[in-house]
């Protein structure tokens, strides 16, 4: 079993790029950001492309990630520990 997680956090800077599912083509290559990502919906994720105020929802292999954002401090420093067995 294992736990879905969100694939980007919400204010990841993404680049929409050509994928197997037909879409828009005037869409291909914008840019925008990642404003609706859910654990709960691991299979599309909301973005506001730049110059629009609509959210569109994209798969994951569609969007290329341009600039990440940070992970909290609790997040880097819990990465630091050791795993437990």
């Amino acid at each position: 079993m294992s736990i879905p997680i969100a694939v980007l956090p919400e204010g990841t800077r993404v680049k929409v790029q050509r994928a197997s599912l037909p879409q828009e083509p005037a869409v291909t290559g914008r840019t925008g950001v990642v404003v609706a990502a859910s654990e709960y919906r691991t299979q599309a994720l909301g973005v506001v492309l730049d110059g629009e105020s609509a959210t569109r929802y994209f798969t994951p292999g569609e969007l290329e990630v341009v600039t990440t954002v940070p992970l909290p401090p609790e997040r880097e420093s819990a990465k630091a520990k050791r795993a437990l067995p």
